[in-house]
């Protein structure tokens, strides 16, 4: 027998949204219990991932080796318990399904607006966005970017997650968290701050001197020299 819940914690760090119709229309509604433990992972994997058009196959979920400890097999291959529970989810409408036109393979996206919206490209011009590399998994959980931005900034929106994702390809993730600890820590909580930081850090370079920058960049953005930067 598994050792008792010791107790949630009330750490903004360590919550994760779902949508309120998830509660309101799905939770009553979901009588199969692998059905909605893959419902609420899915939400989750793609809220941790900052975007709810991402893709999913079932190769991704397989590899989370926590999550399918806890899906009841009942003797079968897990696998089949799996991708069963995951049809269920597109019956139920709480899941999109698609086909990699290069594969067949069939992939996954969240019923959302933004699910949508990648479902139906991925049906016009073949393409989608699969997981990121570091894929997140119940083993590492752990706040990202998208968690840090949100309880530290502001808002997400559509705008930002874009932002966020360009910055993620451009700069090592710890440049990106310690940018906005130091907005949190000069008050200027806004992502054009934080954005300066990480281009003055990319073609200046971020250790030694220029570290003694980072104060003078909060005194110029105070005054005004970036413009009307402080206004998003």
């Amino acid at each position: 027998m598994n050792s008792p819940f010791q107790g949630f914690q009330e750490s903004k760090k360590h919550f994760s949204a779902l949508p309120d119709q998830f509660f309101s229309e799905l939770l009553p509604a979901i009588d199969d219990l692998n059905e909605l433990k893959v419902t609420v992972y899915l939400l989750w994997n793609a809220y941790t991932q900052g975007d709810f058009g991402t893709a999913f196959r079932l190769a991704d979920v397989l590899l989370d080796q926590r999550f399918l400890d806890g899906l009841q097999s009942e003797g079968g291959e897990i696998e089949a318990c799996l991708a069963q529970a995951m049809e269920k989810a597109v019956e139920r409408g709480s899941l999109i399904e698609a086909a990699d036109p290069s594969s067949g393979e069939a992939l996954y996206f969240i019923n959302s607006p933004r699910g949508r919206q990648a479902a139906a490209l991925l049906n016009q011009t073949g393409e989608f966005a699969a997981q990121t590399d570091v894929k997140p998994t119940l083993e590492r959980i752990q706040a990202n970017i998208f968690q840090l931005y949100e309880e530290n900034i502001g808002t997400l929106t559509p705008l930002i997650a874009d932002a966020l994702r360009d910055a993620q390809e451009s700069c090592p993730e710890e440049w990106i968290e310690e940018a906005i600890q130091l907005a949190v820590k000069n008050n200027v909580r806004r992502w054009k701050y934080v954005e300066s930081i990480l281009t003055r850090w990319q073609e200046e370079g971020k250790d030694g001197a220029n570290r003694r920058d980072d104060q003078e960049d909060h005194r110029r953005y105070i005054k005004g020299e970036y413009g009307e930067i402080g206004q998003h």
